[in-house]
């Protein structure tokens, strides 16, 4: 059976491959999905593959990394030096951002489903993916979206939210910067009972020292 789940899943991932590529899109099968890079970054379509009894259900998902944002974070995360180009800015399942429950998952049990779930896929990719993309390539955007709404962590996950938020922040010198940092330290004083407090208070040391008010 592992056999035939590598044939399905190589054969989605490779019929995929040069439809994305027209967009600047390359299969990167650690992904497993397809990466663009950018003048910041990068852009990730990134294919889950979830095992299932009879073959995979496939859940897509949408990353953004601005290396700025992630090279400032490195200075102070746990992350071994390794992994730390792994890391993303921002991103979401496809599921998650649209809301459309089962609709954005796709089951891939036998050949005959192959061509269906590859045409899904890239139809998801033209529909919701590419306008992410294009959304999320102004760190302008990221910062609103981030930090006008502080509660808000479908983007970042609830662990790195105060981390990409108030680094976002202190990039682009907005002015309520303290009130967005108080309002972080509170979330992690309450957030997973503290467990990552001390990382955020390196971070905030670390921005306050080589960051300085302009």
């Amino acid at each position: 059976m592992a056999t035939e789940r590598n044939y399905l899943k190589n054969a989605v991932l490779n019929g995929l491959e040069s439809k994305l590529a027209i967009y600047g899109f390359k299969l990167t099968k650690s992904l497993p999905g397809f990466r663009k890079k950018t003048v910041f970054g990068r852009q990730d379509f990134h294919l889950v593959f979830l095992v299932r009894d009879k073959g995979w259900e496939i859940n897509p998902g949408l990353l953004v990394r601005f290396d700025i944002i992630e090279d400032i974070y490195h200075q102070i995360s746990r992350f071994e030096k390794k992994y730390q180009k792994g890391t993303h800015t921002i991103g979401t399942t496809i599921e998650n951002l649209i809301k459309g429950g089962r609709e954005s998952r796709f089951d891939l049990y036998g050949d005959s489903q192959i061509l269906d779930v590859e045409n899904k896929l890239f139809e998801l990719f033209k529909s919701v993916a590419l306008p992410f993309y294009d959304k999320y390539s102004d760190i302008k955007v990221v910062d609103k979206v981030l930090n006008e709404n502080t509660e808000d962590t479908l983007l970042t996950g609830c662990i790195f939210k105060g981390f990409k938020s108030l680094i976002t922040a202190k990039l682009l010198n907005r002015v309520d910067y303290l009130q967005l940092e108080q309002v972080y330290q509170t979330y992690y004083e309450n957030f997973a009972d503290g467990l990552y407090l001390s990382e955020y208070l390196k971070l905030k040391d670390y921005l306050n020292k080589n960051y300085p008010c302009s």
